[in-house]
């Protein structure tokens, strides 16, 4: 986009995408409220799925457009976990709380890799109450994941980094003189 002779990523018309983002809002709010009408899951048809093929587009689409195409093509079609009858897994179901903190944290943009960001100050009060919860001393570290899988890649890093018995981050994996394994059974998965 452009503004002027700048070239920016702002919108082009912000009460108008202001108009938009508070419909998104409400609209999200609905759907949210009436969880309970919906299925559990529908199926996608095919022709939904075929409009994920598409050719990269040549020029920009108008964030109207976007939602919408949000709406009939990734909504309509969930995995089910937020619905008060979704028994499948143990994952956790999304709630409109951290849909607003999601959206929050997106628009403050932070990175989190060091500073005295506020974004960074809440990471470390919330890695304090967990070791307070579960009862960790108070020079235990932590760190926050997005999800299992990242979790498990970190855990799995420090045990690799603690078993090489030297500094792989500084010397790098070729270093180790006998190969590393790891034990699983055959009921381990990707996360």
């Amino acid at each position: 986009m452009r503004n002027g002779n700048e070239e920016t990523l702002d919108p082009d018309d912000w009460e108008a995408t202001r108009a938009l983002a508070h419909r998104i809002v409400d609209e999200a709010v609905d759907y949210l409220a009436r969880v309970r009408e919906r299925p559990v899951w529908a199926p996608m048809p095919e022709e939904v799925r075929a409009s994920f093929q598409t050719s990269l587009p040549e020029g920009p689409t108008p964030l109207a457009t976007v939602y919408r195409n949000y709406r009939e093509t990734v909504a309509a079609y969930p995995m089910g976990n937020i619905h008060p009858r979704f028994w499948g897994w143990y994952m956790g179901a999304s709630n409109f709380t951290g849909a607003l903190g999601d959206f929050l944290a997106a628009v403050e943009g932070s990175n989190l890799g060091g500073g005295t960001t506020g974004a960074t100050q809440v990471e470390q009060q919330v890695i304090e109450w967990l070791k307070e919860i579960v009862g960790f001393p108070k020079s235990a570290s932590g760190t926050l994941t997005s999800g299992g899988s990242m979790a498990n890649l970190v855990a799995h890093t420090v045990i690799r980094n603690l078993a090489a018995g030297y500094d792989v981050r500084g010397e790098g994996i070729a270093g180790v003189e006998k190969p590393l394994r790891f034990y699983a059974s055959d009921q381990v998965h990707s996360c």
